[in-house]
């Protein structure tokens, strides 16, 4: 039973972050939800479910009529948070969105704009822009260059720079049209929308504008913030000429269509925030999650009912449900612009939450989760799990090597789990350990896919997130991956430690919170991990139920890893190392010599090296 003192969080304010994507073993829910050294983190747990079945349900169905191009409001939509429109419209006629020809950041609001604090949910597509200006991403760019030539005269065996043309990766997706049904078992839906119907266009035909069949975008290396210009088809004679509007009032859908929209790293794009997209994922998992294990906390079988509200609504309700694809997820708008991009799956990282609770549901024996229930989310994710593997859009996403490729196997894993297939979420996790893993994380605890980024922490962070519940996953099926070690010899310890070293200028250090949480579980307590959380009140957070050694049957730190060696020691250069010491171009530059780690925005080895090589500038000891 929690206390008084404990409950009286319930009417605190809650002001950090979101919680992060999770995985909580169903027997340690069941056999430790009463105990009394996590009643704070219990108590934040209750107060989310019941804002959440409040506010909810959920649905990707936009209330703005906005559909995807396939013209079913039951496909998921959402739009590439880092992309620009680079329209240079006349003076007449620029309203919503509009830029002024000055690179793209500047634009024309009109009423339609969305509010500036409305946020998309945890995860890569948050995070406040302001402090990225275009003058200290070039300074950085500046600095960062420097570096790497200074580095490049004493690494030249590193850089495998080839005298031909560089060679870049493509990517091109089809989508099927849509169809009345996906699944057999579930109802069919409801006549769908017209794309953009019930948006007016205040005298331009959108009938009228390009029919998109493919991708374009100007192209953005990572770590500056300006991409080159994308060449816009107008008649243009001299540098201050400009493109004539079509009509006198833009309206939101023609800038969407027929502006051409480049890639600035980390700077999101706030009309993103108009569809439902993301949030509603986040919203509806965490939602679900919560219930349930509110209901176990206090006994009361309404939140297992608004669980089951929610979840109906996001999945399997004929008028606001989801269908299990991502074709349509983080398109990149713009002229000939029609399917989403290899960054759309890591919106749908939150049904890791969702296959979580219900195997808790499923161990409670709850009555609530019926057959029929059950067999419907096993078709949903049965034909989510064939998309995310068969997709072209899937395919990219496995094959990346930074955080994108780190939440496809995440997602894999536990769908496998979900679908009865263990052995598959085994082999998923061996393939990842065993292969992108092997590149991820430096030996100081460095992650370069990540820090290359114009919000290193934040991708340091979020990396560290998938890692994190892939190992947890793993737990749960008899495997320690909290010592497995990248070609370096650094485990995820070593990247976690890394990071809290790390200066987080004007970035949250409080994104590190959960995992020096899941950090302490795993591999045991540390004078340095608990001076960090007790700075920033961990143990009233949700995760803090979730990040308890006895969690964890198979980490350093459990009776069942207690006589393996622990781990990889932050900063120790005596540990025995498989596999090369010696940086080396990571293995996907030997087919492409600048890689795709986000739309539109791309690395070179040589730009990784600084990183590979020894401790990001920033970096301060523990």
């Amino acid at each position: 039973m929690l206390s008084v003192s404990t409950l009286c969080v319930l009417l605190v304010v809650h002001t950090t972050l979101a919680d992060p994507t999770d995985f909580v073993h169903p027997d340690y829910v069941l056999q430790h939800i009463h105990d009394s050294s996590t009643d704070s983190a219990k108590a934040s747990i209750t107060r989310n479910a019941q804002a959440a079945a409040k506010s909810g349900p959920y649905s990707i169905v936009n209330s703005n009529g906005v559909t995807a191009p396939s013209g079913d409001k039951h496909d998921y939509l959402s739009w590439a948070p880092y992309h620009w429109p680079e329209c240079d419209w006349c003076s007449t006629g620029r309203t919503h969105l509009v830029h002024s020809g000055d690179g793209g950041n500047e634009t024309n609001t009109g009423p339609d704009d969305p509010p500036p604090d409305q946020d998309l949910g945890p995860g890569e597509d948050t995070g406040d822009d302001s402090d990225y200006d275009d003058a200290s991403y070039a300074q950085a760019r500046s600095l960062h260059v420097d570096s790497i030539l200074e580095l490049a005269s004493r690494h030249n065996r590193l850089l495998r720079i080839r005298r031909t043309a560089p060679k870049e990766e493509s990517f091109s997706s089809s989508v099927p049209p849509a169809t009345d049904s996906v699944l057999d078992v579930l109802p069919l839906p409801q006549a769908p929308f017209g794309t953009l119907s019930s948006i007016p266009t205040a005298g331009l035909s959108t009938g009228s504008l390009p029919t998109p069949t493919s991708h374009t975008t100007s192209q953005h290396i990572a770590g500056s913030s300006t991409a080159p210009q994308a060449a816009v088809q107008t008649n243009k004679s001299s540098k201050s000429a400009c493109t004539p509007s079509p009509t006198k009032s833009i309206p939101p859908s023609a800038t969407w269509t027929t502006c051409p929209y480049v890639a600035r790293d980390g700077q999101v794009n706030p009309d993103v925030r108009t569809l439902a997209g993301a949030g509603a994922i986040n919203d509806a998992s965490d939602g679900f999650l919560s219930n349930v294990l509110a209901s176990l906390i206090s006994g009361n079988r309404q939140y297992i009912k608004a669980a089951i509200n929610i979840l109906n609504a996001f999945f399997l309700d004929q008028d606001t449900r989801m269908n299990p694809n991502m074709d349509f997820g983080q398109v990149i708008r713009g002229p000939g612009n029609n399917v989403g991009t290899f960054t759309g799956p890591l919106d749908m990282r939150g049904l890791v939450k969702v296959i979580n609770a219900i195997m808790i549901l499923k161990r409670s024996n709850s009555t609530e989760w019926t057959p029929e229930l059950d067999q419907q989310m096993q078709a949903w994710m049965s034909h989510y799990l064939d998309w995310l593997k068969n997709s072209e859009i899937g395919k990219k996403a496995r094959s990346r090597p930074n955080n994108h490729g780190t939440f496809y196997y995440m997602s894999m894993s536990a769908l496998s789990i979900a679908l009865n297939k263990p052995q598959d979420a085994v082999n998923a996790m061996e393939e990842f350990f065993g292969t992108t893993f092997q590149e991820q994380i430096a030996k100081s605890g460095e992650q370069p896919f990540e820090s290359v980024r114009t919000r290193p922490l934040h991708y340091r962070c979020f990396n560290l997130e998938g890692l994190i519940v892939l190992a947890k996953i793993g737990d749960y099926l008899g495997k320690n991956y909290w010592n497995t070690k990248t070609k370096y010899g650094a485990t995820i310890k070593t990247a976690i430690d890394f990071t809290m070293g790390v200066k987080p200028g004007n970035e949250n250090i409080e994104e590190l919170v959960p995992h020096v949480a899941a950090a302490m579980a795993a591999y045991g307590p540390s004078q340095a991990y608990t001076n960090f959380l007790s700075k920033e009140s961990a143990q009233n957070q949700p995760f803090w139920f979730y990040d308890q050694p006895s969690a964890l049957l198979h980490a350093p730190a459990s009776k069942a890893g207690s006589s393996k060696r622990s781990t990889v020691v932050w900063g120790r250069d005596d540990d025995g190392v498989t596999g090369p010491v010696d940086p080396a171009c990571p293995p996907i530059f030997q087919e492409h010599e600048r890689v795709e780690i986000d739309n539109g925005i791309f690395v070179t080895c040589q730009e990784l090296l600084p990183a590979y090589l020894g401790r990001a500038e920033g970096a301060v000891d523990m």
